[in-house]
């Protein structure tokens, strides 16, 4: 049995995508980080770096044999391909470069990104525009110099990307594979920000824009995203 401890955020839908193309029975265990609830010590436990999401398996024991929880959404995504033999292939060049894009997505694209939320969001007069976690946690006050420097370089990931998407369809090779499942939901979350500082972003990014709408029509995207939008009620725990 799966379990899915998380919230309704960007980071966490790639999980809940992978879950759906895999057509995983799961369950999702709500952490409601608006309220704090990843520095309660029961979820510590599961992840000392107080971070959602973490997924168990009761079909992964550690020597003591309990459950060994995974964190870090990188980790979940491998986990759940060679589980389900999906989305990472097993000939050395195309695994390889899935798992090269899939540690740029975590290392790069993620946190840029989110900074870029973090200081922009702080333009916004209105709060009702943003989402509960981004109107609680976003910057004071507007900071032009982070702004810059976080737009210009969210920018640039994207102008590799680009590079990548004009010439195929998918991120690390001709297949879709966990790369893109990581990278999709945070590209989908600012697309509409980015749009505000560059109005011709669909066609100047047209490579990236076409793979966006590709993912988007994918039922198991569509799915994982639809849980975890933004507001969704997780209590029902489906």
């Amino acid at each position: 049995m799966l379990k899915l401890y998380t919230w309704a955020t960007q980071n966490a839908r790639k999980i809940s995508i992978m879950l759906n193309e895999c057509d995983f029975e799961y369950k999702i265990i709500p952490i409601d980080i608006e309220q704090g609830e990843q520095h309660f010590e029961t979820y510590i436990q599961l992840n000392p770096n107080a971070k959602i999401p973490v997924l168990t398996d009761t079909e992964l024991l550690n020597r003591s044999k309990k459950e060994e929880p995974i964190f870090e959404t990188g980790a979940i995504l491998l986990y759940l391909a060679e589980k389900s033999g999906c989305f990472l292939p097993t000939n050395a060049s195309d695994r390889i470069s899935t798992i090269k894009w899939l540690f740029w997505q975590t290392s790069n694209l993620g946190p840029v990104f989110g900074n870029f939320s973090h200081f922009a969001s702080a333009l916004a007069k209105d709060k009702s525009v943003l989402n509960n976690y981004l109107a609680q946690t976003r910057a004071s006050e507007p900071n032009q110099y982070a702004i810059e420097r976080f737009s210009k370089e969210s920018f640039r990931l994207l102008g590799v990307l680009e590079r990548v998407l004009s010439e195929r369809d998918f991120i690390a090779h001709e297949d879709i594979s966990i790369a893109d499942f990581a990278c999709y939901p945070w590209i989908e979350s600012v697309w509409q920000g980015l749009s505000l500082l560059n109005p011709n972003i669909n066609t100047d990014l047209r490579g990236v824009y076409q793979w966006m709408n590709r993912m988007a029509a994918r039922s198991g995207v569509k799915k994982g995203m639809a849980q975890l939008a933004w507001g969704a009620d997780l209590s029902k725990g489906e």
